[in-house]
């Protein structure tokens, strides 16, 4: 297997690890800045969402929880094959591709960095039982860091930022309190 590289690496994982990132963030990040900004602050009600709660029943009984990622920080994906270097997300309906997609590239960036190795992420959609491969090119890798340093301005603003409706916040779980419900 050839040693993987990224010239972003060093500085994207100390930022992933000074602010505490972890898949959820990216996702958001790529969703929504309004929403990526309510989770970085700490603002969640995902638990109260009905939708997130189907989906996490879905979730559970779909797969079992692949533990061998215990004690990584901040990865909880839902599976890894360690033997060929793929990690791989479940996800409810994937309708938000690049959103599903960067928390899946998150992993599998982080693992590489880890280890030194490039791996391979797939998201797998849950309710029309499709795997798609995420794509972890020089571009994507880019626009991961681009993310990760729009989520530390983010933890540094005081204000909600502005944001613009999109079709997703009928269906998010924030959409209460950001005003576009």
């Amino acid at each position: 297997m050839q040693t993987w590289e990224w010239i972003h690496a060093q500085a994207f994982y100390e930022r992933v690890e000074r602010l505490n990132l972890h898949g959820l963030h990216f996702q958001h990040a790529a969703l929504c800045e309004r929403r990526a900004w309510l989770y970085m602050h700490n603002v969640n009600f995902a638990h109260w969402h009905a939708r997130v709660a189907l989906g996490a029943v879905r979730h559970a009984n779909a797969f079992k929880r692949d533990h061998s990622t215990a004690g990584l920080f901040g990865l909880a994906p839902d599976m890894v094959d360690w033997e060929n270097n793929i990690v791989h997300e479940n996800k409810g309906t994937g309708g938000a591709v690049e959103a599903a997609d960067s928390q899946t590239a998150f992993y599998a960036l982080m693992l590489s960095i880890a280890t030194g190795k490039a791996w391979t992420a797939k998201t797998h959609v849950l309710s029309t039982k499709k795997v798609r491969d995420v794509v972890m090119d020089r571009e994507a890798l880019d626009r991961m860091n681009r993310l990760s340093l729009r989520l530390e301005a983010l933890a540094g603003e005081a204000e909600v930022p502005p944001a613009r409706p999109i079709p997703l916040c009928q269906t998010c779980s924030a959409a209460v309190f950001c005003g576009y419900d």
